[in-house]
């Protein structure tokens, strides 16, 4: 693996280590940018202007100041981008066994209007969300699941299965993808409409389903649940009745559209 590929895949897993490195670079650029002694002079004899420096920016070029914070700041970006995309692309290959067909069916669909409309969709998603593994491996499994099925038929479903996952976040799209892992729910009090269960069934699934995972920081437990809840909220999940107060967490027949694009659990 060359330095390049290495400080990619360090941006994608450790994002806040990079940053922290790209910090130093950028305190670095402006301390370059301090204003020469006799500039400092000039702008001490000029009270109003020396107040207004000092109290804003202390005493820089404030011109190159600007123009460093924008070089870095696109700089970065790119970085992100790219490290971004390499990482979508080598999942996409990892999640087929024969490369070969999967390079001439992503040709294929980088080729075409619709496959590229799609392509640049899940990059999209990609760019307007912090470097992150988990959702760039959903990312990867819609772009699998897209090339191998008919983008050109499927055009409006595709289109309409990655909007969905664009709202949800990477957590969300985790514990969708683990339904087959999910706990029944023991039941206190509930309403039911049929066996659709109408009551607020948040906690209690979200207590069971943590325990089965093994997750005790109460800090993540929070995340659950908010990420539970946003699959309640957006109707992708329900609770059914199985009897003595027990209850099953079940994927709606929306959210069962969206199964095939993510990344199923092991």
């Amino acid at each position: 693996m060359s330095k390049g590929e290495l400080i990619k895949k360090e941006i994608i897993g450790y994002p806040d280590y990079y940053f922290g490195a790209q910090s130093k670079s950028l305190e670095d650029r402006l301390e370059n940018v301090k204003l020469s002694v006799e500039e400092e002079r000039e702008i001490q004899s000029q009270h109003a202007k020396k107040f207004i420096r000092d109290k804003v920016l202390g005493l820089f070029k404030l011109g190159e100041i600007v123009s460093e914070i924008i070089n870095w700041n696109e700089s970065v970006d790119e970085d992100l981008k790219e490290a971004k995309k390499e990482y979508l692309l080598s999942q996409y290959f990892e999640k087929n066994d024969q490369n070969e067909k999967a390079l001439s069916q992503l040709k294929d669909f980088l080729s075409s209007p619709q496959g590229n409309t799609l392509f640049n969709k899940i990059l999209r998603i990609l760019d307007d969300s912090p470097p992150d593994m988990e959702l760039a491996n959903h990312l990867s499994s819609a772009l699998q699941h897209i090339v191998s099925n008919s983008f050109y038929q499927l055009f409006e479903q595709h289109k309409y299965a990655l909007s969905q996952i664009e709202k949800l976040t990477p957590q969300a799209l985790t514990i969708l993808s683990d339904h087959r892992g999910w706990p029944l729910i023991n039941l206190g009090s509930y309403s039911a409409n049929g066996t659709k269960v109408s009551s607020d069934w948040l906690i209690e699934f979200t207590d069971t389903y943590c325990r089965a995972k093994n997750v005790l920081d109460q800090g993540m437990i929070t995340r659950v649940r908010h990420s539970i809840n946003e699959l309640i909220s957006t109707r992708l999940i329900e609770a059914h009745l199985t009897g003595q107060s027990g209850a099953r967490c079940v994927v709606t027949p929306v959210g069962e559209t969206l199964l095939p694009y993510i990344n199923k659990q092991n």
